[in-house]
């Protein structure tokens, strides 16, 4: 009785309001997306793998820097031990040490989100955020780099000068192409051009393990590996961009390879 008096009550109510059902469709459909949200939430891969490479490869200059900019700021009289194991011009000249070191570091903070495909999708207004923060942060550092060498090696204007210059130079320009393409709202594009802004500012990175290989196959006390040395010390920054961006050129074609054969044989599926 109770179950026929529910039933009877429900349809008098839907009866007396026309929008009854109209609003119980909406809030059910409401509570379906919203599920649906919360589950891609949930299921949305985090891709810390990236992350942590990104974190540990960025890291590698930019923890050096955090210890850096504070015996900068504290001075040469603070600490004096730890002072002298830094440049004593540093304390001379601060301004382009810590523009770098600050971005530099704000840099490694901002830039390995970035690739986090769970935060882009539960917190894409941090997302943006920490994503201008990578960008300007990035140029920051580009130019404050050639800053610091005219600073603090002015008469060193030969090869590895010009080899700092062009990386900066690419650094910027990838960076606000990838930027630009993200206001277009072209998102795959976007993220192309943010992977090689990435192998291009890890491009500094490279030579460290560069010089650890060298020294593992050749004697860097012999006439080559002396020559060897010689030419990595001028053309590291180069030759670190050129390996970094055919690394990730490679990258991309096999992955767009891929895709394009996995779209034919969903083709060749519909088609039977």
């Amino acid at each position: 009785m109770n179950l026929i008096t529910a039933n009877k009550n429900q349809r008098d109510l839907q009866l007396a309001t026309p929008n009854y059902q109209a609003a119980s469709s909406s809030s059910n459909s409401s509570v379906i997306h919203g599920s649906q949200k919360k589950s891609n939430h949930k299921t949305s891969p985090s891709n810390w793998k990236a992350v942590s490479l990104l974190f540990f490869l960025i890291g590698l200059p930019a923890i050096p820097a955090v210890f850096i900019v504070a015996l900068v700021l504290l001075g040469p009289d603070a600490t004096a031990e730890a002072s002298g194991l830094i440049n004593a011009r540093y304390f001379e000249l601060p301004a382009a040490i810590l523009v770098h070191g600050v971005s530099g570091i704000v840099f490694f903070f901002s830039l390995p989100t970035q690739f986090s495909t769970r935060l882009r999708v539960t917190r894409p207004k941090m997302h943006r955020v920490m994503g201008r923060l990578a960008v300007v942060s990035a140029c920051l550092m580009a130019i404050s780099g050639v800053w610091m060498h005219l600073v603090f090696s002015p008469t060193d204007l030969g090869a590895r000068f010009i080899s700092l210059v062009i990386v900066a130079i690419a650094i910027c320009i990838s960076f606000i192409t990838a930027i630009v393409f993200a206001m277009k709202k072209n998102i795959v594009v976007h993220k192309i051009w943010m992977t090689r802004a990435v192998a291009i500012t890890l491009a500094v990175v490279t030579p460290l393990f560069l010089e650890v290989i060298l020294s593992l196959f050749i004697n860097v006390a012999s006439p080559m590996g002396e020559l060897a040395i010689s030419i990595l010390h001028d053309y590291d920054r180069l030759i670190g961009l050129a390996l970094n961006v055919l690394v990730v050129e490679v990258l991309l074609a096999n992955k767009k390879c891929f895709h394009l054969s996995v779209e034919n044989v969903k083709d060749v599926t519909q088609l039977k």
